[in-house]
Order: C-alpha cells, then structure tokens, then sequence
C-alpha cells in the first residue's frame, strides 16, 4: 500500500458529520462559561482565559470541519410556513420546559415540536394549506410528514397542485396520507377521528391499508375499535377551518371564480337558476378585497355590490338573477 492508499483510508475511517448546530451551541455555552468563571477569578487572568477559550472554540470547529471532509451540514428541509395565527399565537417547545415563539413568516422543520395555542395558518411548500386548531401539539417528522400528537388540523392538497409527493399526518392510529384532498384529523383520549371534505385519503396500519373517501368521518377509539359513517361536507364542525382560510384576492377577478372558492371552501354545493345567471357570474368582474373575512361573509359583501340574488339554503349556496323565485331552478 503506498502513501497516497494510505492517506485514502485515513481520511475514510476518520470523516465524521460536520457539528450540528446543537453541537455548536454547546461549545459556544461551554465556551462562555468558562471566560465568566475567569473574569470573576479577577483582572489579572480573564485575558488569558478568553484568549484560550476562543481559540479552543475555533480549534473544536476546525478540527470537525477538516475531519468531515469540508462537508457543511445542510438545515433540514422545510415542511411548511407560518402565514398567520390568532393569539395567542404558537410556539415550539424546547428541551427542560423551555419554547419560543413562532411568529408569521417563520419556516418549520423536521424535529420541531410546535404547539399552537390559537388556530394557526400554515402554507405547504409547494402548494396547498395546513390549518392547526388552537390548543394543538404537533412534531414535524419531515418535509411531508407531520405527527398530531394532541389537538387537531386540517389539510387542505387541491387535486394537481404542486404539493409535495406525498403528505403524510401521523397519530396512534397509524398514517394518513392524501390523496387530492380536505381532510381533518383530531386526537383526543387516546382515540383519533378522521374527516374527509374531499378527495380521499389513504389510511396506513400494521394490518393493512384503506381508503376513506369524502363524506365519510372514521373513529378509531384507544382499543382500535373502528366506527364509520357518514358525514356532511358543511356544517358548524367546519367552521374553524373556514375562519383560518387563506386570504383570497379578488381584484378584477371573475364573480364565478370566486363563487367556487367559496363553495369548496365551506363544502357546500354551488347552483346556478340558470344558464343565463352563470353566464353573468362569469362576466361580473369584481373590485376592492376581502382579506380577513371568513368566505361566507366575504361572500355576503361581494354578493351585496352585485345585482344578483344569493341564498344560502343548507348545505348550498344558490345564485339567481334579481327577482327570480328562489324555487325555480
């Protein structure tokens, strides 16, 4: 074997990962410790003390770094970002009972373990929304997977947008992956509870797999029993999806654009009377915003500068034409 073979295994067998960030605070703490106990040892050795300690802390890094082959560890990836939350806000729980705030804005990522203390707006990257219901605990696993360990959220994939390949929430009950989907999932005593708006979604256990499809809610208590039934796509148990929608704008956009956000965003059925209300729906060009406002009342205000005529009978919301009876159709 010559030098260079030589050098190769060396090098092979001595690389390690470059320090983690956890790594690096650690030394930097030690580091600093230890020039607080020398400047309060007296003015006469902190200089010496500090000089010792910094070059410890740069010798500790240089050394890592050369012997990881000048490989710089990569942040982990990013699964969503904060868009908005209510007060009072969330925030990521830290080791010994420490947590930091999450303000709006702020990117998280895998190993993260957050608690939302009001409902929480989250932008999926690549496309779609995560919706957390005040009072809930997650843990980001990935940069599509997340585990629901209290609480509840709300996923929100449209069929074909750039979502990542796959979004998967985790509870004891096993994994949940969408399939083109609006889905809530909760936990609660032990039991989890699985609500389908859209789509479907791919339930995963030890046993096997399943798929649930929209309109139907599963419960699967803490001894596994499983209970299925139906559901309704609207209704006041959604209510707090709608409050945390993403803010849609609405400048000289199609009134009937607007009319199928609202619809799939409530899970009610949109109506046209006629031919010629959709076709005015479709000309209307609408002006001003409605940021802030849940979808029905930013509905009811859009609505209100039109000449059309809005009903919302259960479960649909009906557009006519100005005079009409609300019977035709």
């Amino acid at each position: 074997m010559n030098d260079t073979d030589d050098e190769s295994v060396l090098r092979d067998n001595l690389r390690v990962s470059a320090l983690s960030p956890e790594a690096l605070d650690r030394i930097r703490h030690a580091t600093e410790a230890e020039w607080r106990a020398q400047v309060g040892a007296g003015p006469r050795r902190w200089m010496p003390a500090a000089i010792a300690a910094a070059a410890a802390l740069f010798a500790g890094i240089a050394t890592w770094t050369l012997w990881s082959g000048g490989q710089v560890e990569l942040p982990p990836a990013t699964l969503a970002s904060v868009e908005r939350t209510e007060a009072p806000g969330m925030v990521e729980l830290l080791a010994w009972w420490r947590e930091s705030p999450v303000n709006a804005g702020a990117e998280l990522h895998a190993d993260q373990r957050l608690e939302a203390r009001g409902n929480t707006l989250l932008a999926l990257q690549g496309g779609g929304n995560l919706r957390l219901a005040r009072d809930s605990e997650v843990k980001v696993i990935s940069a599509d997977t997340l585990r629901l360990d209290r609480g509840e959220l709300y996923v929100d994939i449209p069929p074909g947008s750039r979502a990542p390949r796959s979004f998967v929430a985790i509870t004891s009950a096993g994994e949940f992956r969408h399939l083109g989907t609006q889905f809530a999932l909760s936990v609660s005593d032990g039991g989890t509870r699985l609500r389908v708006r859209e789509g479907s979604v791919q339930w995963h256990t030890e046993q096997g797999e399943s798929t649930v499809d929209a309109g139907t809610e599963v419960l699967i208590d803490r001894n596994r029993n499983i209970t299925r039934q139906s559901l309704d796509t609207a209704g006041e148990h959604w209510a707090w999806t709608e409050a945390m929608a993403p803010d849609v704008d609405i400048e000289n956009r199609p009134l009937a654009e607007f009319l199928d956000w609202v619809a799939r965003e409530t899970g009610r059925k949109l109506e046209f009377a006629d031919d010629a209300t959709r076709q005015q729906a479709a000309s209307i060009r609408m002006h001003g915003n409605v940021h802030g406002l849940a979808p029905l009342t930013a509905l009811k205000a859009v609505m209100a500068s039109t000449s059309l005529r809005l009903d919302l009978p259960s479960g649909v919301i009906r557009v006519s034409l100005s005079g009409e009876s609300t019977a035709s159709g």
